[in-house]
């Protein structure tokens, strides 16, 4: 009998012994998108590579503007995300129309906006984090490396809210240090009542979030391709049995062979979500055009499946 087999055949013994809910799998939610003008209250340093930014301001809460009453910041989700709004260089940002609901974008100068996940969300101090990666290159992560408190930013979002299933014994996480945000937000909101696993790849031991407890570190090797890596890693994990959750996102070739590994780990496609948040030059090969052409197109389908759900 396959691991797969084995699998789905102990969790629906255990639905019929009546020892389980039936899982069901993550929900997404539509959330009304409203852009917002924050402030940078503090940044951190939380790793060499990585920086947090604290953001606050009255937008935060319910406010008018547009002749729209607007609501609240409000996330759902541990991976939710904003689109944060950049200047052209020398210049002031590009930003969508607020409408009721919705936003309205224009095409030409288009917005110069990039997605970040929510790492952090308090109502009650009102105060927003996010992490950025800082590639020492990049609109956001420039601007991520110089922002100071006092700076102001204009971010939209989140417009969909992803809910974790219910009922699933165990979840996996997997990811590069971009998925960390989400991970980390996963970590801070589990309750003890589902078996965590979590896999994060970085540069090395100097990249660690040592408060994220529970997270097994994938580090690079010269000469080792990081999709390999991470996918071994996850792949010689043990499991427990029951039914799970794969939860999977970073760049996109990494997303790539962790769908792989999820098929051969037998977890049926409603119980995986995955998503490409970046992709690394793919290079003037055919291969590598053919590639980022499938990613696409896999990303574009587990999109619809999702808004179906």
């Amino acid at each position: 009998m396959s691991r797969s087999d084995a699998l789905h055949r102990a969790a629906h013994q255990r639905k019929d012994d009546g020892l389980m809910p039936v899982t069901t799998p993550s929900r997404r939610l539509d959330l009304p998108i409203v852009l917002r003008k924050l402030t940078v209250l503090r940044t951190a340093e939380v790793t060499p590579r990585m920086r947090r930014i604290t953001l606050g301001g009255e937008q935060l809460g319910a406010f008018s503007a547009a002749g729209h009453d607007l609501p609240a910041f409000t996330t759902r989700g541990a991976d939710d995300y904003v689109k944060l709004f950049f200047p052209e260089p020398g210049g002031e940002p590009v930003l969508p129309e607020q409408h009721d609901g919705h936003l309205h974008w224009p095409r030409k100068p288009a917005p110069l906006a990039r997605a970040y996940t929510v790492r952090r969300y308090d109502a009650d101090l009102g105060e927003l984090d996010l992490d950025f990666v800082l590639h020492g290159h990049g609109v956001a992560g420039n601007w991520a490396r110089d922002a100071r408190p006092g700076d102001e930013i204009h971010l939209a979002g989140p417009k969909i809210s992803t809910v974790p299933p219910v009922g699933a014994s165990w979840w996996l996480l997997a990811g590069d240090e971009t998925a960390l945000p989400a991970v980390g937000h996963y970590l801070d909101d589990a309750d003890g009542t589902v078996d965590l696993h979590a896999f994060v790849l970085v540069d090395g031991p100097e990249e660690e979030q040592r408060e994220l407890t529970g997270v097994r570190w994938v580090h690079r090797r010269s000469g080792v391709a990081d999709a390999e890596l991470l996918a071994q890693a996850v792949r010689d994990h043990s499991l427990p049995e029951g039914e799970g959750w794969m939860w999977i996102a970073g760049e996109a070739g990494i997303v790539r062979e962790l769908r792989a590994v999820a098929k051969h780990l037998g977890i049926p496609k409603p119980m995986l979500d995955a998503s490409g948040y970046w992709r690394a030059d793919a290079g003037s090969s055919a291969l590598g055009r053919i590639r980022a052409l499938r990613d696409q197109a896999v990303e574009s389908l587990e999109h619809r499946r999702r808004e179906h759900v």
